[in-house]
């Protein structure tokens, strides 16, 4: 178990030993409402356990103890059984069915005379454990996930209150010592809420917090002293300005000038103390613990409404637009009608789809991404989050410096890359730095695997060129494309054949063609073109780097082998090559693809070079010997034995393309 998971499981049982301590008339059912909802929320139940038992063995008789703990033994161990089936969607009944578990229990420890209880106070508790389980869970939720709601959601804060009311009301009032623990605690809290969350939500905590230490301690200055220091603090805060150190010491002045000239009883040596180290705590808590939830960070930062959004839109139109003028150039003639109307609608309609796929950013991350580009004098404008077709994250920030020096945008991704918790990497259409303008920085997901490549073009004569031609590049965001074809024959003409294959190809998927689609067009084109008389094989590759799935198409084409450890598997064909006739099948396949696997393309001319009879298992038993090797080493050992095989005289133009896949 990390570290981190010790600390949260330790803060989960501190709260519930807080919430275990808030009894009333002898009762205090709460904790078995706050163990069902840490359940719930997926959070460790161990250590809210033993926190709550210990909690009631400072509040309650120890047969209520032996009570709540065998209620909260039985949850944990239904919601056990209950992780092999769905629990999402039925917290309802299981909030009610603990809340009547509860009563059965009573009822029974009733019945054999363990306890006496009249069967209203029974029901109570039952009623009790049930609301407390779902205001519980939803603060839970709500502070685990995305505690920024509290700033716009009423039910959000309202939950949390209570939740927060409820553990404050344990505290104890003083440690061994002479320690104020609860005045302290309330005045930490109070200290946070005012600075993170401002007036509306920080008000209404110091008329919660002021409550409940006015009746814990009998002091009732406590309430509306401390009211009044915080509307006085936020007040003079809005007006100053600055940070937390700031509004540290304008609450502290506040406090005393309130103490020593309104409400006295707050400046006794308990309350001074209480003070220092609420402030103490305040002042040296984590950054990330103090960002503040600024009302400006609302619902419309995630609009992408700016002038540089417009602008970003209408380069990625022309450069769809140039990508068909391409198209059109290169499909001359009658070929070029094999793109139909609902093959351009498709694109245009996934194109407009993307730009409209916004998705709402927790305002936490929000707020965490405002702050740190704030301290780095970054003014941020416009936020937006998307998922593009492929379900992946985009970011796109439009953002410029106020002062001082440009920022390089590395800076910007490595923050939105820190708050967001996945790592992510700069889109080709974003700026490289922030400006004293407006600028948008264009952030997508970074693919959880990176490919290395080598390629080997051998012509069969020494003074000719190769009929083999090869493309490795990126088509979309995170897709690798690898192509080979193989044009008929030898020299020139067959290379002009199989870059016009590569080229077509490439510039169709570019566009946003869909594969299947591409190959069809292109094959039309060829034999219209050809009219049978020349053709060229497609091998080609397209590799998704998030998911490391990939899919071969394969016309015409030489046999792929792909290796995984010692297991090496061949992936054939049968089909017609491209341009012989109209119509022709392109096959093909859909492999997942793992770490450190190596994939082989090769053209016909490397297997006809092998002199043995049976040229595949040759070539087998050269990649079995490569286990750790890199691309540009297998694709050299490759060359020289079919070469040296051979006697440097090959049977046609060879390539070889090796690829590695490795995860990042």
């Amino acid at each position: 178990m990390s570290w981190s998971k010790v600390l949260s499981g330790l803060w989960i049982g501190v709260i519930a030993f807080f919430v275990a301590r808030c009894g009333f008339m002898e009762m205090s059912p709460l904790i078995i409402g706050f163990f069902l909802a840490v359940c719930l929320v997926g959070e460790n139940s161990f250590y809210t356990y033993v926190g709550g038992v210990m909690g009631l063995l400072t509040e309650v008789p120890l047969i209520d103890v032996v009570r709540y703990g065998v209620v909260m033994l039985m949850i944990g161990g239904a919601l056990n059984i209950k992780q092999l089936l769905e629990t999402k969607g039925k917290e309802l009944s299981l909030c009610f069915l603990s809340g009547g578990l509860l009563a059965i229990v009573s009822a029974t420890f009733k019945i054999f005379g363990f306890i006496e209880m009249e069967l209203g106070i029974i029901i109570l508790e039952g009623i009790l454990v049930f609301s407390a389980s779902m205001i519980y869970m939803f603060a839970l939720k709500i502070l685990k996930y995305d505690y920024g709601r509290i700033a716009t959601e009423n039910e959000a804060a309202i939950s949390c209150i209570v939740l927060g009311a409820t553990a404050l009301f344990g505290v104890p009032v003083a440690l061994p010592g002479g320690i104020m623990l609860a005045e302290a605690v309330a005045l930490f809290s109070m200290l946070t809420i005012l600075y993170k969350f401002g007036f509306g939500i920080g008000i209404c905590w110091c008329m919660v917090a002021g409550f409940v230490i006015s009746y814990t301690t009998g002091i009732t200055q406590y309430f509306v002293g401390w009211i009044l220091i915080g509307v006085l603090a936020l007040g003079i805060s809005c007006v100053i300005g600055g940070g937390r150190f700031s509004f540290g010491m304008i609450y502290a002045g506040v406090y005393l000038c309130v103490g020593t000239y309104v409400y006295g009883e707050i400046l006794s040596e308990d309350g001074i103390k209480a003070l220092a180290s609420a402030m103490l705590v305040f002042l040296l808590a984590p950054k990330k613990l103090m960002l503040k939830m600024d009302e400006t960070i609302k619902g419309d930062m995630l609009s992408a409404n700016s002038p540089e959004w417009g602008r970003l839109i209408v380069d990625r139109v022309n450069n769809l637009s140039r990508a068909f003028k391409r198209i059109d150039y290169t499909l001359v003639g009658d070929a070029g009608t094999g793109i139909g109307f609902e093959d351009v609608g498709n694109i245009i309609e996934g194109f407009t789809n993307q730009l409209e796929r916004a998705v709402p950013m927790r305002k936490t991350i929000t707020s965490g991404i405002i702050s740190e580009l704030s301290l780095r004098d970054v003014q941020v404008k416009n936020l937006v989050l998307l998922k593009n077709q492929d379900e992946r994250y985009e970011v796109y920030i439009t953002s410029k410096v106020r002062r001082g020096k440009l920022v390089l945008a590395k800076t910007i991704r490595d923050i939105v890359s820190k708050e967001m918790g996945m790592e992510m990497e700069l889109k080709d259409e974003s700026r490289n730095i922030v400006s004293r303008n407006f600028e948008m920085i264009c952030l997508r997901e970074k693919p959880a695997f990176d490919c290395s490549t080598a390629v080997r073009c051998l012509s069969r004569y020494d003074n000719d060129v190769s009929g083999d031609n090869f493309y490795v590049g990126d088509i979309m965001d995170g897709q690798k494309l690898i192509m080979l074809a193989d044009g008929m024959g030898n020299g020139k003409d067959a290379a002009v054949d199989s870059s016009l294959l590569i080229e077509t190809i490439e510039e169709l998927l570019t566009a946003g063609f869909d594969k299947e689609t591409s190959v069809k067009i292109v094959n039309t084109y060829l034999s219209d073109r050809n009219k049978g008389e020349r053709f060229s094989t497609l091998d080609m590759l397209i590799l998704d780097m998030h998911t490391g799935y990939g899919r071969i198409f394969k016309q015409g084409a030489s046999t792929t082998f792909v290796k995984r450890g010692e297991w090496i598997e061949l992936i054939k064909s049968t089909s017609l090559p491209m341009g012989v006739i109209d119509g022709a099948v392109c096959e093909s396949c859909k492999k997942k693809f793992y770490n450190n696997d190596i994939i082989v393309m090769v053209s016909d001319g490397v297997l006809e070079s092998i002199v043995f009879e049976n040229k595949e298992d040759y070539l087998k038993e050269i990649l079995s010997n490569v286990d750790d090797a890199e691309p540009e080493e297998i694709a050299k050992d490759i060359v020289e034995e079919i070469r040296g095989g051979s006697g440097n005289r090959l049977k046609d133009d060879a390539s070889v393309i090796v690829i590695k896949l490795k995860k990042k």
